[in-house]
């Protein structure tokens, strides 16, 4: 019996010793150089710094690691936080300082770091495993030349000083250790020109932009789905994906029609150097950063880029709430983005204060006296979105609202903004109009018609108001930039003049999901935006 339970004891032992060995060479960077092929290196001397940064800006370094809330691209503390489902990675400082940045690390280092993802340092003698939120499996692709340049411009920066906290990591992923069994299985040691140049294409450009999106620009790191190990799954690569902290979602950027299969190869390399798509959506977020750097690339980089990407494997992946293409005859409207617009911005009714201005966010009914507000009085009048008011007097809820403004001489009942304009600001019943304090006559140059100033006191509650017109304008512009670039490139407001985007509109309407309130705040807004509005400085806001 004794005999049986040593022999137990030493088989169990012995298998314990074999797992912790055997994890130890799983998880070894060693074991990953030792089953890929060594890469080439040139001297530290003779770098080019000029490359350096192009390099440094295709790679999006400064997006990550420049230290948060300035804007200069080379101050490279680290900091920020990036919040996924495995946890919170902090983006570590790369500036040349040698205590808490990359200042101390040898050229060898940063390319094994670049090319390899592992680090100096760590408990190990064989470095120190780098988590694959540092995109190494994309720049794994990058040429020796461009890691020494790259490593020689961020030695030439000014150090930061900056200790950055550790990763704060769920369990089992704070095991550092454990992500060079991830490294086996996910870093592939291609060096790129995988894939075949296609026919027809030139293939000095081709292989630019392969190596441009495949390798420092990373450009599948972000727009592609990925496996619950955090891997990029291949048959989707290009294909669009959520983002880390699986809020946001990036886009189809494959050359399927539900991916950029319309864009043309220009209107891919104008989006990189401007930011703004073929149907004028401007980048905004993560892709906002990226443009920033790529629009310092030069032109024949930006074109390579469009080329590759416009041959990459088409994946039909429609974004989350998308239907799929309409390949019918029948025109078919798409869920306007205005549907998830926020709620129409107005002041708490209790903060509207005597004395002030305000302007009207929706639709209200108004009378001549105080007694009609809230009671059985029919409404004599209603204010219009956008028009502004001077709150006169409260009485608790009940306001009373100056209204100033022009008539035409032939429509008494119907106060503009501005002469010669057709801003609309109310519509009155015919007491209401009797009761309107007129001056003097002009003719509006333009047109021969006599327009009148006017003046009329009114009574109404205070709902559907806000006290910042900015705060109306920044939601209008919002709405309609939503709403209207969904189908074409946006118009400039100052395209139109006030007049003519009445009726521009009012064409459009129906192909939106405007309530009317939207509607008529969002007329408003571009009209006082206008071709000749917005120089006045008077009716326009700035």
């Amino acid at each position: 019996m004794a005999l049986h339970r040593r022999t137990l004891y030493r088989l169990t032992g012995g298998a314990a010793l074999l797992g912790v060995l055997g994890f130890v060479v799983l998880t070894s960077p060693w074991t990953w150089s030792a089953t890929h092929p060594g890469r080439t290196l040139p001297d530290a001397e003779g770098a080019d710094l000029a490359n350096g940064r192009k390099v440094f800006v295709a790679s999006d370094c400064a997006t990550c690691h420049k230290t948060p809330g300035q804007e200069d691209d080379t101050v490279l503390g680290g900091g920020w936080a990036l919040d996924t489902q495995f946890g919170v990675f902090h983006m570590p400082n790369i500036s040349p300082d040698p205590q808490t940045g990359i200042g101390g690390w040898t050229l060898a280092q940063f390319d094994r770091a670049l090319r390899e993802g592992v680090g100096p340092g760590g408990a190990w003698p064989d470095g120190r495993n780098l988590y694959p939120a540092f995109p190494y499996t994309s720049y794994q692709r990058l040429s020796g030349t461009d890691v020494r340049d790259l490593y020689a411009y961020l030695l030439s920066l000014k150090p930061v000083g900056n200790k950055v906290p550790d990763h704060d990591l769920k369990f089992p992923y704070a095991m550092r250790r454990g992500v060079g069994v991830w490294r086996l299985a996910f870093l592939d040691g291609k060096r790129g020109e995988e894939s075949p140049v296609p026919a027809g294409v030139d293939a000095a450009q081709y292989r630019r932009g392969e190596y441009l999106v495949e390798g420092p620009g990373h450009c599948a790191e972000c727009h592609s789905s990925r496996g619950l190990m955090g891997n990029v799954i291949a048959s989707q690569r290009y294909g669009g994906g959520k983002s880390p902290d699986g809020v946001d979602y990036f886009p189809n950027i494959s050359p399927d029609e539900t991916g950029i299969g319309f864009w043309s190869v220009n209107a891919i390399a104008n989006y990189l150097h401007t930011g703004v798509s073929p149907i004028g959506r401007t980048a905004a977020g993560d892709m906002a950063e990226v443009v920033k750097n790529t629009a310092q690339l030069p032109r024949e980089d930006l074109l390579a880029m469009a080329v590759y990407l416009k041959h990459v494997p088409a994946v039909h992946k429609p974004a989350p709430g998308m239907p799929e293409p309409n390949r019918t005859d029948t025109l078919v409207m798409l869920r306007n983005a205005v549907a998830a617009a926020p709620t129409l911005p107005t002041t708490p009714e209790q903060a509207i204060a005597q004395g002030g201005d305000v302007w009207v966010v929706a639709t209200k009914p108004v009378w001549l006296e105080q007694a009609g507000v809230g009671g059985s009085v029919p409404e004599q009048g209603k204010l219009l979105g956008g028009a502004p008011v001077h709150v006169a007097a409260r009485n608790a809820d009940k306001l009373e609202l100056v209204l100033k403004g022009w008539q035409m001489a032939e429509a008494p009942s119907v106060v503009y903004q501005s002469k010669g304009h057709r801003v609309m600001l109310a519509v009155l019943d015919q007491a209401a109009a009797t009761a309107v304090k007129r001056g003097k006559p002009e003719t509006d140059a333009d047109t021969g018609q006599s327009w009148v100033p006017v003046e009329v006191t009114l009574w109404s509650d205070a709902a559907n108001l806000n006290a910042d017109r900015k705060a109306l304008w920044d939601y209008s512009q919002a709405t309609y930039q939503k709403a209207c670039s969904a189908c074409h490139v946006l118009p400039d407001k100052q395209h139109f003049t006030a007049n003519q985007w009445v009726g521009t509109l009012k064409a459009m309407k129906r192909f939106t999901s405007f309530n009317d309130d939207q509607y008529r705040l969002i007329l408003t807004y571009l009209q006082n935006h206008s071709k000749d509005l917005r120089p006045n400085g008077k009716e326009a806001a700035k």
